[in-house]
């Protein structure tokens, strides 16, 4: 019986459970199985209860007796199932299919496949199989915090000491059942970690082999930075997700070497990430960056990053392994998997370097990309590489050396006030200047700060979020512009800003521009291009008769698109007068 069919069993049943409740109570039953030989009383045994009447009023009784000294049992009682709800002859059927000892599904795998109503559970098992093998095969024990599910017992011998949020009931299961050599503390290790150094008080227990797959985008309200008496963190300050204090936490008690599943927007995003990430790279504990493709995990398709950290690195360079690479992925329905994660874990431990999918990176290229871990800056296709050589052969300076860049701020509307008009990428021109469009906003007690943001003549917008690489050039607009969030302004420093300006617009939009674009984007779910990277995109500097052709193609384009506009409208009035007019 797999997981699905036994979730189908248990959704046929008609007492008022949910399929998790269930699922635990099945669970229950036979790890009870199990254990009975080591239960003193007869009548407490599974055995005895299964051949008497089975009566859900003496099943409660027994669990209740039984929680006194187990410690399961009394995790059953904390999980809230309502076993008053279930009917004798539903509870009967469960205990005769622990009884027949049919083969039920592993514990993990039941759980994690209820991902509707359970979504603790969300690293696939070819993940936490991956995340062992990239581990030392010399680990005596294996700490890990943080991680909601411990299905990495499944595959190591090796002890695992783990600390978290999990649901220890599900744990006491695995072990019980399974036999999985699991040591579990119910804590926020951020706030009360579990393993501190026995001979000092103020320092934390050290650990040769670390596997973490904490987890993402939770919210902190950062009250353990004032309690904290281990000195962890450095770098975790702002009120934000604890992605950064989670990781701090793990470098922290590892000696040796340290996997951490990571969100790919750790790999880019600025502030605290980005100090984090220099932190990294300064101290050479970076060993590896192994990019994970999306759609890889049970309950989400977040895009993840495998960081490995290494404090015994015998060089400086770091490790790019890129697995979204299509020779490495299979699909499965909807879901992705990897081909062969020994393949893959051989390529991490010869540290092989392959066209379009490893690299070695240098610290100093790495900090010339302001700290990104972003795979597609280090390892880029053919098409993307000829591109850029290119782009190298004209004379390059970074943008900011001859424009000013910022991303717009958010303007509410006030419902009084001055009349704007707030331009989105949508609102974008094919060709051409851009006028007075948009969304309409008020904006009264903010008059101020919108001359600082208010739109001038020859501004070159982008759009860097959600929509990537659209561009607008503004023109001599009568009436207050504004940009939204989505877009980068870009406004040209010293004289001919108008020339300037268009030459800039048509490089932006022209093949050359877009592929350098896609580049920097970073993030899955909403595609964005950060402003410091803005800032450091090399564009060329031309001679004054290739800005002129190009001045030239721009006007062009412009009547093209008029042209176009003026056969279309023809077209449409073919189709709107079928036959002609009667």
């Amino acid at each position: 019986m797999n997981e699905k069919q036994l979730i189908y069993l248990l959704r046929e049943l008609k007492s008022g459970l949910k399929v998790e409740q269930f699922a635990k109570i099945i669970y229950l039953l036979m790890a009870w199985k199990k254990i009975s030989i080591h239960i003193d009383k007869e009548e407490l045994t599974f055995k005895y209860f299964y051949n008497q009447r089975v009566e859900t009023k003496k099943f409660q009784s027994i669990i209740k007796e039984l929680s006194k000294s187990i410690k399961l049992f009394e995790l059953f009682l904390h999980q809230n199932i309502g076993l008053d709800k279930i009917e004798s002859n539903e509870l009967n059927k469960l205990c005769s299919i622990v009884n027949d000892e049919l083969v039920l599904p592993k514990v993990f795998d039941v759980f994690s496949s209820l991902t509707d109503d359970y979504t603790g559970f969300s690293v696939a098992n070819q993940i936490a199989d991956f995340g062992v093998k990239l581990l030392d095969g010399e680990c005596t024990e294996i700490y890990s915090p943080f991680s909601n599910g411990y299905n990495i017992a499944y595959y190591t011998n090796k002890k695992i000491l783990a600390e978290s949020f999990a649901d220890e009931f599900i744990i006491e299961l695995m072990k019980t059942i399974e036999g999985v050599s699991i040591d579990f503390t119910f804590t926020d290790p951020l706030e009360r970690p579990t393993y501190t150094n026995i001979n000092s008080p103020n320092s934390l227990e050290q650990f040769k082999c670390v596997l973490s797959f904490p987890p993402m985008g939770v919210a902190t309200n950062n009250e353990f930075l004032h309690t904290d008496k281990y000195n962890r963190f450095r770098f975790h300050k702002v009120k934000s997700n604890r992605e950064v204090a989670h990781f701090e936490h793990i470098l922290s008690q590892t000696s040796g070497k340290a996997v951490v599943l990571m969100p790919v927007g750790f790999t880019y995003r600025g502030n605290q990430d980005e100090e984090f990430r220099k932190y990294l790279i300064e101290n050479n504990l970076l060993e590896a960056l192994i990019q994970l493709p999306p759609n890889l995990h049970n309950a989400t398709s977040i895009e993840t990053t495998f960081i490995i950290i290494n404090k015994h690195k015998k060089d400086n360079n770091v490790y790019f392994l890129n697995l979204k690479h299509e020779s490495f992925l299979q699909r499965e329905g909807r879901k992705l998997i990897l081909n062969d994660v020994n393949y893959i874990v051989s390529l991490y431990e010869k540290k092989e370097e392959l066209e379009n999918i490893s690299r070695f990176v240098s610290p100093d290229e790495i900090s010339n990309n302001n700290y990104s871990f972003a795979i597609d800056r280090y390892i880029i296709s053919n098409k993307i590489e000829a591109i850029q050589q290119k782009l190298n052969s004209f004379e390059l300076v970074n943008l900011e050396a001859v424009a000013d860049i910022r991303r717009s701020q958010l303007f509410k509307d006030e419902d009084e006030g001055k009349e704007v008009y707030e331009v989105s990428p949508s609102d974008f021109s094919k060709a051409g200047f851009l006028f007075e469009c948009g969304k309409i906003k008020q904006i009264g007690s903010q008059y101020k700060r919108l001359q600082t943001y208010k739109l001038e003549p020859y501004d070159v917008l982008l759009s860097t979020k959600g929509t990537i690489g659209k561009v607008a050039i503004v023109g001599e607009a009568s009436e207050t512009m504004i940009a939204s969030q989505a877009v980068q302004v870009i406004r040209l420093k010293g004289n001919n800003k108008k020339q300037k300006a268009i030459v800039l617009y048509m490089f932006l939009k022209s093949i050359l521009g877009q592929a350098l674009l896609s580049t920097l984007v970073s993030g899955v779910a909403m595609p964005q291009i950060a402003t410091i990277e803005i800032k450091k995109l090399k564009v060329p500097m031309l001679i004054d008769e290739e800005d002129k052709q190009i001045i030239a193609n721009f006007h062009n384009e412009i009547k093209m698109f008029k042209d176009i506009e003026e056969i279309t409208q023809k077209i449409n009035t073919i189709h709107n007068n079928f036959l002609g007019a009667r």
